[in-house]
């Protein structure tokens, strides 16, 4: 098959969600298909990352993206009912460019995120390949979380915007063949907001080739968190962790330590660095982060999707505390594997007591090992994936 794949930004290096999953999805589709990649190039210096891609045998193509620009339109449509993220990615030259590639006949054309949606053009004269939209997410069940643990009003009072201007665009879905969200949870709060389309399911996987187990010394006295920091619920559950639930850890577990690691920390954590507490900033290899911790944690307030985080540690053999709401967009089957808690006081209860027996957390999560590899590798993932694009493909080229 010959695939385009639409997405906002070059997806690498793949340490975010979004860039992880088009890295993963692109790589192994590659292998059996012909796969390009058109995207915005944010920076001039990105020559070695588009390279990678090349070396892939993935063809890319970018189109300069300019912030100014960007912000400009957003202003131009403080008072319309397109979402900011959408006015934000508006660009003449992607449709451009997007028109252009079009010539190459894909049987596939997959648009990556919501704020990509607005560059397909139905053409009911020419329905020769299969259009699909990925929200990855369900942008509007993110926002609804976040109004409820907004406190500043005049923050609270934009998201609600982007919240209604979002619901209601978010059922531009329908124009596509086929809807893909990562999980059950985002695909419900969808169906109940009234888009009426096919929805799949497309998990974020893991990389078993890299985060496999291994056995090595670990530090009993270490807490990680990780993940993209100036993602609002990353930076919410850094600090809720941080202020509410990690003074209750010391009062009982006075050596423990709390690495908050992750890309481009906010003033306000790096405030919090001290001998207990370590703000790495970005890490080369996340993996050997994990594996020298005790406890991972999630303690996240809001969000939506499924955590990188999470599935990672496990596939490591690294115990996992979380809150509920952070294990939501998993296979119900993992959550066998993973210590919940809602509460700073539960919460803290859970992480002590791996702190102080940790192997016995180690032998619950020793399960969780080989089940994320069975259902979630990315080889799994896409795999399905891709026999799902062929048998629809088929039925195009049929009729």
């Amino acid at each position: 098959m010959k695939i385009l794949i639409i997405t906002p930004r070059i997806p690498y290096p793949p340490f975010r969600g979004d860039k992880l999953k088009i890295f993963n999805l692109s790589k192994q589709l590659s292998k059996n298909n012909s796969v390009t990649i058109l995207t915005f190039l944010r920076r001039k210096n990105q020559n070695e990352d588009i390279k990678i891609f090349k070396e892939l045998g993935i063809k890319i193509f970018t189109v300069k993206f300019s912030v100014f620009n960007s912000m400009l339109k957003v202003m131009g449509n403080l008072f319309s009912s397109l979402p900011f993220q959408a006015a934000f990615y508006s660009s003449g030259k992607m449709v451009s460019k997007l028109n252009e590639l079009k010539g190459n006949n894909y049987d596939v054309i997959y648009y990556h995120l919501v704020r990509t949606a607005q560059y397909y053009k139905p053409d009911s004269h020419n329905r020769n390949n299969l259009n699909i939209l990925d929200f990855t997410d369900a942008v509007s069940l993110y926002l609804k979380r976040f109004t409820e643990i907004e406190k500043n009003p005049f923050k609270k009072l934009f998201i609600k915007i982007e919240k209604k201007r979002m619901e209601k665009y978010e059922k531009i879905a329908e124009k596509f063949d086929t809807l893909f969200i990562c999980s059950e949870v985002d695909k419900n709060h969808l169906i109940n907001n009234g888009i009426k389309t096919k929805i799949n399911i497309l998990q974020n996987g893991v990389d078993t080739s890299n985060f496999k187990y291994e056995e090595i010394d670990y530090d009993k006295n270490k807490i990680i968190f990780t993940g993209n920091m100036p993602y609002f619920a990353n930076y919410d559950a850094a600090i809720y962790f941080t202020e509410k639930i990690f003074p209750r850890i010391l009062n009982k577990k006075s050596d423990a330590k709390f690495y908050i690691v992750g890309q481009k920390p906010p003033r306000k954590i790096r405030n919090y660095s001290s001998d207990k507490i370590i703000v790495t900033g970005y890490v080369k290899d996340i993996r050997r982060e994990y594996l020298t911790s005790c406890v991972n944690i999630a303690p996240m307030r809001f969000g939506a999707g499924t955590l990188n985080k999470i599935i990672e540690s496990i596939a490591l053999g690294v115990p996992v505390v979380a809150t509920s709401l952070a294990v939501q967009g998993l296979p119900k089957e993992i959550n066998d594997y993973i210590f919940i808690a809602d509460d700073p006081d539960s919460f803290s209860e859970k992480v002590v007591s791996i702190l102080v027996n940790p192997e016995r957390a180690r032998e619950k999560v020793k399960e969780g090992r080989s089940l994320i590899k069975n259902i979630l590798s990315w080889e799994k993932v896409v795999g399905d994936f891709e026999e799902y694009l062929k048998n629809e493909v088929g039925k195009l080229k049929v009729h």
